[in-house]
């Protein structure tokens, strides 16, 4: 009986061991940590449009429909985390109590379907297929007596590669799929850059002939380079594929808040060098264009 005991007890020790150096990883079925009375508030008050300081102060909801508050201390642990929905009440506006001491504050603005998943060292990977635009800041708190109050300007991450074909599309094209080497929706918590070199695919399907061909990617520093392939198909009802055509474009520029505009003939076949790299235009949407013709 006291041999039993005392197992019993050596694994209530070994679990609460565990649970206590555990790195957190967030499910999007994981409830929030939403403070109706904390000693931090914070609320996002900005967002970047433009490289040169513009902000816009419009409403929270006009730029995504998902807000992510998740606080880490220095071991990289997460230690609290308020998410919210555009419907949710004080939706921009978010309140967290903490012990004294310092912390490091990331926020992520989308508006994808489900949330993020925030692992340990503040790693945190966009979920699902479809990236979309994505707003992110990080702030260091240092924790006292005092209640803190801050407001939050959030920051465009990704890029946007679009594509002006010069040559006409195939007949019944309705599926793109582009393939490079870089990030995609995985990004440092601290720096907002991407943060994996792995082989990305993303599968864009058209439903028009007017659909914009185009993807979201998050570059590993502020301008970025990928080598990208990009091969078009037909998909049948019934899921039979044909293959039209395909064609990898090298050297094409990436970066933060800005859209690269690849102008060229896409369903020729023949792959492609950069032979212009032009910054050409500001406005108030995204910062600078970047032309690419292939």
């Amino acid at each position: 009986m006291k041999s039993r005991m005392l197992s019993n007890v050596c694994a209530l020790m070994v679990m609460a061991l565990v649970s206590s150096c555990e790195k957190m990883v967030l499910a999007d079925g994981a409830e929030s940590g939403r403070e109706e009375q904390g000693n931090v508030v914070l609320r996002v008050t900005q967002f970047e449009q433009t490289p040169f300081g513009a902000l816009t102060r419009g409403e929270a909801g006009d730029y995504c429909s998902r807000l992510c508050f998740h606080v880490y201390d220095d071991e990289g642990v997460r230690v609290s985390y308020v998410n919210e929905k555009q419907e949710d009440t004080g939706y921009g506006t978010a309140s967290l109590s903490l012990d004294a001491g310092h912390y490091y504050l990331v926020v992520v603005g989308h508006s994808g379907s489900s949330n993020p998943s925030f692992y340990a060292n503040e790693r945190v990977s966009v979920s699902g297929t479809q990236l979309g635009d994505t707003f992110w800041c990080c702030e260091e708190l240092e924790v006292g007596d005092e209640e803190i109050e801050r407001d939050l300007v959030l920051h465009r991450i990704v890029s946007l590669v679009r594509f002006l074909p010069a040559d006409e599309r195939p007949e019944n094209l309705n599926q793109v799929i582009f393939s490079y080497q870089g990030s995609r929706g995985t990004f440092d918590g601290l720096t907002g850059y991407g943060s994996t070199n792995a082989r990305q695919n993303y599968e864009l399907n058209l439903t028009t002939d007017h659909d914009d061909i185009q993807f979201y990617t998050i570059p590993r520093a502020f301008r970025d380079e990928i080598d990208l392939d990009v091969k078009t198909y037909y998909v049948e009802d019934n899921g039979r594929v044909h293959s039209l055509t395909a064609k990898t474009i090298s050297g094409v520029p990436i970066q933060r808040n800005s859209v690269t505009i690849c102008r060229g003939n896409l369903f020729d076949n023949r792959s492609s060098t950069k032979s212009a790299f032009i910054t050409v235009s500001v406005d108030g949407e995204w910062g600078e264009d970047i032309n690419l013709s292939f």
